[in-house]
């Protein structure tokens, strides 16, 4: 009996981080380090889950296999998160407009381009729950943004060139950005 509830206990616990992890996928709130949240739960999932079926499993043959394919698939989601982690590279902020706790910045990243490329994001709180939604993603050989300003509590403007103005909705609680824009071709809006 004792180890029928451990074994509902771990399950519960896997569905309750499993769940978590695919809202983590689905980040609704913009979340910028979702990705770090969606490696944990997921993690998370898979302990709960061996152990659970560890739990089930009667002593001998079937009890090793659950471990070690639980093992093997720990092991394996660890070195995927790490490999990931290798390849993200942080952008560097070249200018910041900030409206209270909102903060409107221009990024560059070239990891694999030869002319910096330049992003507009838009951040909002703070620590791990900080929010972040791509505002404006320029092209290689585009210039940097000349102008970014928070038009009112619910829009936000970026002016790349002389000519070239571009206008966002954004919804307060869940950061979500409309539209986000791509120009596709150099010297076009």
């Amino acid at each position: 009996m004792i180890r029928l509830r451990w074994a509902i206990l771990l399950t519960v616990g896997a569905v309750l981080a499993g769940g978590l992890a695919m809202l983590a996928v689905a980040d609704p709130f913009h979340l910028r380090y979702a990705r770090w949240f969606t490696g944990g739960l997921v993690l998370a999932t898979l302990v709960l889950l061996t152990a659970a079926l560890a739990v089930i499993a009667r002593r001998g043959l079937l009890r090793v296999l659950v471990l070690v394919g639980g093992g093997i698939a720990i092991v394996g989601w660890t070195a995927v998160v790490w490999l990931a982690a290798q390849l993200d590279v942080e952008n560097r902020v070249v200018s910041e407009a900030a409206d209270g706790n909102r903060r409107l910045l221009v990024v560059e990243g070239s990891p694999i381009a030869i002319d910096p490329v330049y992003a507009v994001v838009l951040r909002s709180g703070g620590g791990p729950f900080e929010q972040e939604a791509l505002v404006y993603q320029g092209l290689e050989e585009m210039p940097p943004p000349s102008d970014v300003r928070f038009v009112d509590d619910g829009a936000v403007e970026v002016l790349v060139g002389s000519n070239c103005r571009y206008r966002s909705t954004v919804e307060g609680g869940t950061m979500a950005v409309e539209p986000v824009h791509r120009p596709l071709r150099l010297g076009t809006c």
